[in-house]
C-alpha cells in the first residue's frame, strides 16, 4: 500500500556539523538518506501528493567521547499519517547502534562520521521493516 504513496512532511531535530567539535547529522542529511532510500524502494510520492505523509524527527545520536572502536546509537520517531482522514498508522521511536572499529578510519574523527552514517542507515533499514509489517486498510 505504501509502493509510491509515502511522501515526506516535516524532518526536524538533525544538528549540522560543527568544524570545531564533534561530527553530527543535520536535518538535511537525514531527509536526503531517508529520500534516497525511500526512492530506491520505489515508496517514495511526490512532497504533496502520496496517501500516506511521513514526519520523522532525529531525536538523538547518543555518541562516546572517546575510544578505539565508537558506538554510536541514533533514535529517530516516526509518524505516518493517512493523508485524507489523518489517521496516524505508525507513531514510533526506534533506537539502533552502531560501531565503527578503529580498522575503519584510522583518525577518530572519520570513524565518529562512519559510526554516524552507519546509525542512520540501521535507524532507516529498521523503519523500512516496520512498514513491511503495517498493512493499513484501503480507502473506501
Amino acid at each position: 500500500p505504501f509502493r509510491g504513496n509515502l511522501s515526506i512532511g516535516e524532518v526536524i531535530g538533525g544538528k549540522e556539523t560543527n568544524p570545531l567539535w564533534t561530527s553530527q547529522v543535520g536535518s538535511a542529511q537525514f531527509e536526503r538518506a531517508l529520500e534516497a532510500s525511500l526512492g530506491d524502494l520505489g515508496l517514495l510520492a511526490p512532497r504533496q501528493g502520496g496517501q500516506f505523509v511521513l514526519n520523522s524527527a532525529l531525536e538523538k545520536m547518543e555518541q562516546p567521547l572517546l575510544g578505539v572502536s565508537f558506538t554510536v546509537t541514533s533514535t529517530v520517531h516516526y509518524a505516518i499519517t493517512e493523508r485524507a482522514t489523518g489517521k496516524r498508522l505508525l507513531d514510533k521511536s526506534l533506537a539502533t547502534p552502531y560501531t565503527a572499529e578503529f580498522s575503519d578510519a584510522l583518525l577518530g574523527v572519520e570513524r565518529l562520521r562512519l559510526a554516524n552514517e552507519g546509525a542512520i542507515r540501521e535507524n532507516i533499514s529498521r523503519f523500512i521493516k516496520e512498514l513491511e509489517g503495517l498493512n493499513p486498510a484501503p480507502a473506501n
